[in-house]
């Protein structure tokens, strides 16, 4: 048995979060508008035109700009105190800014006209009662909302706030009286729409189908339904229907984004990274370059180990949005394709203050490590850690790197702050386990191990290495040959858990068997001395001394750590066995 500490102890790019393409769709913020950048003055403002300052303050609105658009719309207002839409749109930006109080009074001062138009009247009245729901006073909005009903009882934005209250005063039954009523008067898709979400919160999921039916029926391009739709379809574990239901509608709305995602999900869910590659290179037939649909498909490319592919994808991402997020995953890709000098440079790239800037020095590290640069990639995770204390992917590599430059206390003394956390990644479990290995503390080797499969009992490594640890004692041989056919089972031409086996039938005194299986193992890694020294002994146990000799001296030659054993071992052979 022998610890692969370049290979298999190395952080992989799994743990980077690469694993999850399509839950991560949302874009990157664009970067900074002109508008942005320069905020103007009241001055500047009280010179531009009405049509110019309400354009402007939708943009700055978008782009998530709200104390630009306040400013503006107040401008607006100041130019053309009349208009309605502006001024609620004010209401709206305040509220959303937490500045309630500047919305009530806006509002008052509004209600105080008398000559205030009967609709625009109701509509301010309605805003007064989102902010008493503000104020943490449902009950007076509600009692307002009956009045106000009793007059306007088609009025579906009303019976919606009345049935939203209801619902959230646990008052369900009401809610959904509130909102029957209201269909009664005028059926709308938003009160069919809030109708199902309150039943499918009940668990009503019959009726809630039948809700977003008739929502389906009102406003079939609209994709709200059919996501619902599909989404209790899946609830209620009828996947095809799920499937079946998006499918239907991308088929007349091939650009609806929100549907495709749903879809591309539902399929990753079931492992069919492919059809989930199709489904985003549709979407991107009709949506262009959009970073939206590009992120999830260069993601799946990655996960589907098409990595060209996928490298193409980002280089073009970067384009649009050169943002470090996705400098990551073009150099993640990159990395994958094992074209390094131009990951390293992506990687390096990545500014400090990114919120990608550990993930691009733990990628940096793992390369170093794998040209055997240790120092320095210890140095770049020290620096990680002295940060970040509780970074695990850090401690992770670094315990790793200490592996590699047998620093097997430092390994130990390092990551024991970490065992009183609940979970920890069972590989840096399973380096512990290596440190406390080359101590011969067996105890704890054990105990660390059996804590690894606990929580991952496929663990193959952690599986062999108790195995071999067992063997190499010479104690629970029957339970070191299950964990080791068990990892054997998972990993079946695997030769260093062929070695660990062989080990086994050695100790057991099954010789032919050992002999058998140690073949196999050499057959499949011919240039490990450890592994021919094994077959040495186990051929000279079996008796053919002249194979044993000639086994022991291929170990030699592959530079075994112990030569001077290996050359007692040629002229003397093996010690008689001690009954």
């Amino acid at each position: 048995m022998k610890y692969l500490l370049a290979t298999i102890l190395l952080f992989t790019l799994g743990a980077c979060g690469l694993h999850q393409p399509v839950e991560n769709t949302a874009t990157a913020p664009a970067a900074k508008t002109t508008t942005e950048q320069h905020s103007p003055t009241q001055t500047d403002l009280s010179g531009m035109q009405p049509d110019f300052l309400y354009l402007a303050a939708q943009k700055a609105a978008r782009e998530g700009n709200r104390e630009l658009a306040l400013q503006l719309l107040t401008a607006l207002i100041a130019k053309q105190p009349n208009a309605i839409t502006p001024h609620m749109q004010l209401i709206d930006l305040l509220m959303e800014s937490g500045r309630i109080d500047e919305a009530e009074q806006h509002i008052a001062r509004m209600l105080s006209n008398k000559a205030l138009p009967a609709e625009q009247r109701e509509q301010l009245q309605l805003a007064q009662y989102r902010i008493y729901i503000a104020h943490d006073q449902p009950q007076l909005a509600l009692e307002k909302l009956n009045t106000f009903l009793q007059k306007h009882p088609a009025h579906d934005t009303a019976r919606t706030m009345q049935a939203s209250i209801l619902a959230g005063l646990g008052r369900m039954d009401e809610a959904l009286a509130s909102i029957k009523l209201g269909i009664k008067q005028h059926e709308s898709a938003g009160l069919r729409m809030l109708q199902a979400r309150l039943l499918i919160k009940r668990g009503d999921l019959k009726r809630a189908k039948a809700s977003l039916l008739r929502v389906q029926h009102l406003m079939p391009d609209n994709d709200a339904a059919v996501l619902m739709l599909s989404a209790l379809a899946a609830q209620m574990k009828d996947h095809e229907q799920a499937e079946k239901l998006l499918r239907d509608f991308l088929a007349n709305h091939p650009q609806d984004i929100r549907v495709s995602h749903a879809l591309a999900k539902l399929l990753v869910a079931q492992a069919r990274l492919p059809e989930a590659i199709i489904v985003y290179r549709n979407a991107a037939k009709h949506a262009g370059d959009s970073p939206v649909v590009l992120r999830p498909l260069g993601m799946l490319y990655f996960q589907d180990k098409d990595y060209e592919q996928a490298v193409q994808t980002f280089r073009t991402l970067v384009k649009l949005q050169p943002d470090d997020s996705n400098r990551f995953y073009l150099a993640a890709s990159l990395e994958a394709m094992d074209k390094l000098d131009e990951a390293k440079s992506i990687y390096t790239k990545i500014t400090h203050a990114s919120k990608m800037y550990t993930q691009a020095q733990i990628r940096l590290a793992a390369m170093d490590l794998q040209e055997n640069k240790l120092s320095k990639a210890k140095a770049r995770m020290l620096a990680i850690l002295h940060e970040k204390p509780q970074q695990l992917d850090a401690h992770l590599l670094l315990s790793t790197i200490r592996l590699n430059s047998k620093e097997y206390k430092q390994v130990l003394d390092e990551t024991e702050p970490l065992l009183r956390l609940k979970k920890l990644p069972p590989q840096l479990l399973f380096n512990r386990a290596v440190a406390f290995e080359h101590f011969k503390n067996y105890d704890q080797v054990e105990t660390t191990l059996n804590r690894v499969l606990e929580h991952s009992p496929n663990y193959t490594e952690a599986l062999n290495f108790l195995g071999y640890t067992y063997a190499d004692q010479g104690i629970k041989l029957d339970r070191a040959k299950v964990l080791i056919l068990r990892a054997l089972h998972l990993k079946p031409n695997d030769g260093y858990y062929l070695d660990s086996l062989a080990w086994v039938y050695y100790k057991t005194g099954d010789y032919k068997q050992a002999a058998e299986t140690q073949a196999k193992a050499i057959k499949l890694v011919a240039d490990d001395s450890v592994m021919h020294e094994h077959y040495g002994d186990i051929l000279w146990r079996s008796g053919n001394t002249q194979a044993a000799q000639q086994a022991w001296r291929k170990a030699l030659e592959l530079k075994s750590d112990h030569p001077r054993l290996i050359k007692a071992k040629i002229s003397k052979g093996l010690p008689p066995v001690d009954h």
